[in-house]
């Protein structure tokens, strides 16, 4: 993997954006360990309009920042969010890029964000079961039922997937009609 500046410059901006939007956020209670996030749009249009490394590390940056902000440690983040992240999000730009020209660009994020929903989500909860379980952190004691698991699970693909879906489409269209340099080869 070679990143140019152009790419180099994404990250930092993916980074900056959802670090920000995140904290936006970040203290709404849910009930659960994991956040409400509706700043994943962010990285999912990065990962859409620049590719998977630029959305994943990006996402990787962003949520690591803002994790250590929020928590005061990068203990959380190190083991679930930053990891989850970085997979999640440059899923979804590699599914972008294996089926560009193949079927049309919303259905191959749909495809993308889906997948991107349920490996981050995945990673998460088993970096948060590792550090409950395993390391024994004490407030994570309750993300060792299954119930928990699932619940929490559930609810993060819920959200991850109705924002991606619903805002992700207008946001990269809007992209691409402002700049079309950002539509990439095989999605004009």
């Amino acid at each position: 993997m070679k990143l140019d500046a152009r790419q180099l410059a994404g990250i930092a901006l993916c980074a900056a954006l959802y670090f920000v939007t995140i904290l936006t956020t970040a203290y709404i209670p849910t009930g659960f360990i994991v956040q409400f996030r509706p700043a994943v749009v962010v990285p999912a249009v990065f990962a859409v309009l620049m590719g998977p490394w630029v959305g994943g590390i990006g996402a990787a940056i962003g949520t690591f920042t803002a994790s250590i902000l929020r928590y005061g440690s990068p203990l959380l983040t190190v083991f679930s969010g930053t990891p989850g992240n970085f997979l999640g999000f440059w899923t979804l730009g590699y599914v972008m890029d294996k089926l560009k020209g193949k079927i049309h660009w919303t259905v191959a994020y749909i495809v993308g964000a889906v997948l991107y929903s349920l490996v981050s989500s995945f990673i998460i909860a088993v970096g948060l079961y590792f550090l409950a379980a395993v390391v024994g952190v004490a407030m994570l004691a309750k993300w060792t039922t299954l119930s928990f698991i699932l619940s929490a699970s559930a609810f993060q693909i819920a959200y991850k997937l109705f924002f991606t879906i619903l805002l992700g489409p207008p946001i990269i269209k809007a992209c691409r009609m402002a700049v079309p340099s950002l539509a990439r080869e095989g999605e004009r």
